[in-house]
């Protein structure tokens, strides 16, 4: 079955639901959906203050090698 396929049966599950299948499908969406990680305030802000400084300054790009020393400097256990 291709995912067409499966997407089209499932459309038809999701129309015939019940209540409760349908808050079982939605707890499900929300569980796989879910990263699970969590941002500190200052996390975020540091992710916002890059992004700010890219926009600035696009024309500058990190290489994956640079991007990925930057992020183990700034997070040793990261990568």
């Amino acid at each position: 079955m291709s995912i067409a396929e499966k997407k089209e049966f499932l459309l038809h599950i999701v129309e015939d639901a019940d209540e409760k299948l349908t808050g079982l499908l939605i707890a499900l969406a929300n569980e796989y959906n879910t990263s699970g990680e969590e941002y500190s305030a200052e996390e975020i802000s540091s992710f916002y203050k890059t992004r700010n400084d890219y926009l600035k300054n696009s024309e500058f790009v990190y290489t994956v090698e640079e991007a990925h020393k930057k992020i183990k400097n700034n997070h040793p256990d990261a990568v």
